[in-house]
């Protein structure tokens, strides 16, 4: 049985080897993830705030409609 490396782990292991030895640019790509990922929950939350809000609207129509 043998670890398997794919093309991206390899890819990834190069950066930071080369990112070591420049602490400013390590950071920067630090910096830039975590912006990345902020901007991912972001969305997500915005998405589920919208499908919230949709449903509710949904569901005060179909009461409102039941009763007529």
């Amino acid at each position: 049985m043998g670890i398997s490396v794919t093309d991206e782990t390899l890819e990834r292991a190069t950066r930071v080897k080369r990112l070591i030895g420049r602490p400013q640019e390590a950071l920067l790509c630090a910096k830039a993830k975590r912006q990345r990922q902020m901007f991912s929950v972001a969305k997500a939350k915005r998405q589920l705030q919208s499908a919230q809000s949709e449903r509710k609207s949904t569901s005060r129509f179909a009461e409102e409609s039941y009763f007529i």
